[in-house]
């Protein structure tokens, strides 16, 4: 037996030649890759966080009609409108829903029977 191995078949030396170059190459591309990855992390951690700038707001401002002699028990404000509950003079209590432009919506009266 012999310590030497026997020098391999031309095309299938080839063959080996062709996938190293193949697995240098690939392996390089996964390097770079994860390169760029870990640079991108680098820069997001290191970059300046700004505040937003506080959003503009602007007030709405209406007035809202009540009969006369009411008095408001309770007011809620949704996304897009304003509820007043009222105790009316003869003791009943009537809700009303305004839009954030101050225009009524739905009238409901609660009375007892």
């Amino acid at each position: 037996m012999s310590d030497e191995e026997e020098p391999l078949d031309p095309a299938v030396e080839a063959v080996r030649v062709k996938m190293v170059r193949l697995l240098a190459v690939s392996g390089g591309i996964m390097m770079l890759g994860l390169m760029a990855v870990l640079l991108a992390i680098v820069y997001k951690v290191n970059q300046d966080v700004e505040p937003k700038a506080a959003a503009k707001v602007t007030p709405n401002e209406a007035t809202l009609a009540i009969p006369a002699g009411s008095r408001v028990m309770q007011s809620s404000r949704g996304a897009n409108h304003v509820t007043l509950t009222l105790r009316l003079q003869d003791n009943s209590t009537q809700i009303l829903v305004y839009n954030l432009q101050g225009i009524l919506q739905s009238t409901y009266l609660v009375r007892e029977e």
